[in-house]
């Protein structure tokens, strides 16, 4: 490999499954490169489970293909998938055991030493509750415990299924920090989520998902920031008197990208093909509007998922985004 080139660890071409008369995941197709923390981000219900489910082999697609490491044949996907440990929802342990002696069996049934459970404990903070019983570990201990479990066999590729899932703000932190440490010692993390602030806090590329189809994929910066054919969008914020001759008039100005209403003090989020606001308020003022308020306006990973996920304030009809 040349200095420079990317490796793809995990790449989707249409990958589709259906459920009788469900389509849970439609044509999914992305690219996960090496040392990325991958957010695979969408509601609950839109197919990031079952797409995570296919990856590991536990369930068969209906159509379109995936690689894990470049292997695609059943016989290459089953050695690919010994450089890969994966948490899938709820952690599955014994409650009347340790979470040293749990972490004894998973070794087992992995096929793997004993020699790296007590650094796979220290890693995850739980070195000195390695002999209380799994039934006294909080939510949190519980979800490091499984952490902890997926990198017995020490994977290149780290696949975690709502890994902050019902925990509460000290416990999303621990997590944080923990794929923050394994980011940091070259692992390759690929992370369901619907938690926006999370992803937005933890990964580097995020695909955003929409009832089985992917909507927007890129760099975090990519997707909060909004790209066009043309180049970067910029967004801005702007308040006037009226709502709805401003909208119209934003609607009608030509560098408009998108259009949704501003969260809090009313007004819209445009986003531009242009970085010239004081065009846009000379456009806005010919038409009787003037606004309060005109300023840059730094979205966030929310404001772009509501825009991408809902439909209703998503890109305008014959507007390129």
């Amino acid at each position: 490999m040349t200095e420079g080139e990317k490796t793809v660890v995990v790449e989707t071409d249409e990958l589709t499954k259906r459920f009788k008369d469900v389509l849970a995941v439609d044509q999914v197709t992305l690219s996960v490169e090496r040392g990325q923390v991958f957010g695979f981000l969408g509601p609950n219900g839109s197919g990031k489970t079952t797409t995570i489910g296919m990856l590991v082999g536990i369930v068969t697609p209906t159509a379109g293909s995936f690689s894990l490491f470049g292997a695609t044949s059943p016989r290459q996907l089953l050695a690919a998938r010994t450089r890969v440990g994966a948490t899938l929802e709820t952690p599955n342990f014994y409650p009347y055991l340790g979470g040293r002696d749990n972490l004894l069996i998973a070794a087992r049934v992995k096929g793997v030493g004993d020699e790296r459970i007590d650094e796979c404990l220290d890693l995850v903070g739980l070195g000195d509750r390695g002999k209380h019983k799994f039934k006294t570990y909080s939510l949190g201990m519980k979800q490091r415990l499984a952490l902890a479990a997926t990198m017995l066999n020490d994977p290149e590729l780290i696949i975690l299924d709502e890994p902050s899932n019902g925990l509460d703000p000290q416990g999303m932190r621990e997590v944080r920090e923990i794929i923050g440490v394994l980011a940091d010692r070259g692992k390759t993390i690929f992370l369901s989520s619907h938690l926006l602030w999370e992803v937005e806090r933890t990964c580097t590329h995020v695909a955003i998902v929409r009832k089985g189809r992917i909507v927007k994929v890129g760099s975090v910066a990519e997707v909060v920031g909004g790209h066009h054919a043309h180049g970067e969008i910029v967004a801005a914020l702007v308040r006037a008197d009226d709502d709805e001759r401003l909208q119209t008039a934003l609607e009608a100005y030509p560098e408009t990208a998108s259009l949704q209403p501003a969260e809090d003090g009313g007004g819209f989020v445009v986003g531009l093909r242009s970085d010239d606001l004081a065009g846009l308020n000379r456009w806005l003022a010919d038409r009787g509007v003037y606004v309060s308020h005109l300023a840059p306006h730094r979205r966030s990973l929310e404001d772009a998922f509501i825009g991408l996920t809902e439909g209703e304030f998503a890109p305008m009809t014959g507007i390129a985004s």
